[in-house]
């Protein structure tokens, strides 16, 4: 599946969403709303590494929703699993499947390739500190 995130395809990414929740409906991502917001979390992590657009291509945000809840709640809950991945014409959601979550609620996850980052180490760099030559 790869499906660009714009208002276009909110019908196509409400059916996805639809066809992975099944029947559940807290704790998950129900909304071409959520998953757009999502697209723009990721964008604010793509430019927190420093990497420009062009150099973006290819990384990937795997979101996974729900909230924390007490610790006595001892219950798994259904969760949506979301996976954006960054193209040449911005973000696409490439994957979207249930999963379960249990107290400590859902996250975000980044995964870049070896040569991103090692770009994204180089920027940071870069930007932070030199390195000494001599001691």
């Amino acid at each position: 599946m790869k499906i660009k995130i714009n208002g276009h395809n909110a019908a196509k990414i409400q059916r996805a969403l639809d066809a992975a929740n099944g029947r559940s409906r807290a704790h998950t991502y129900r909304a071409y709303a959520d998953i757009a917001a999502l697209a723009v979390e990721a964008d604010t992590r793509r430019a927190d590494l420093r990497l420009s657009k062009r150099d973006a291509t290819g990384i990937q945000v795997t979101f996974i929703s729900g909230d924390p809840v007490a610790a006595a709640y001892k219950w798994r809950r259904s969760a949506t699993i979301v996976e954006l991945t960054y193209c040449a014409t911005g973000w696409c959601m490439t994957a979207v499947k249930l999963g379960t979550i249990y107290h400590d609620g859902g996250s975000i996850f980044t995964s870049l390739t070896p040569a991103l980052a090692a770009l994204a180490v180089a920027k940071f760099a870069a930007a932070h500190y030199t390195v000494r030559t001599s001691q």
